[in-house]
């Protein structure tokens, strides 16, 4: 699946609430999803994530963080003065997510697909036209 063609071109920026940690990714997305998985919902209180997937070298993150093991697949690392989760990393590849709400200008980057929609909040409708998955999606990332 090719990347939304809304996507503002690299570079992108954020950080944490605080501002104690920042990023830089000079980089394209390799791949934007909208996760409805129980796991980010209770690790960010919220009904979903949306995030962003580039690979390591494109990122800069400068900072302290924290990092938690939230599966046997995901380390999440986040601001240990306010709390904001600012990074996702996968075990199993050369890449690292980033919440889009983190991002200085989160509309920069647009979500191409839904993921586990098996555990979406009932209340929540989805109406945007995405692609929706049950479980994980089917589409691999993009190579770099």
């Amino acid at each position: 699946m090719p990347a939304n063609p809304f996507n503002t071109p690299p570079p992108y920026e954020g950080g944490c609430a605080c501002g104690a940690v920042r990023y830089r990714i000079e980089a394209e997305t390799i791949g934007s999803r909208v996760c409805h998985c129980r796991i980010c919902q209770k690790a960010m209180a919220s009904p979903f994530l949306a995030v962003a997937s580039f690979p390591k070298k494109a990122v800069t993150v400068t900072g302290e963080t924290a990092r938690w093991r939230s599966s046997e697949r995901l380390w999440r690392h986040f601001c240990p003065k306010c709390g904001s989760s600012v990074t996702l990393e996968p075990l199993d590849g050369d890449r690292l997510g980033f919440p889009l709400a983190t991002l200085d200008d989160p509309q920069s980057i647009n979500p191409e697909m839904h993921i586990w929609v098996s555990a979406k909040v009932p209340w929540l409708m989805l109406s945007d036209g995405l692609p929706q998955y049950p479980e994980g999606s089917p589409e691999p990332y993009r190579t770099a």
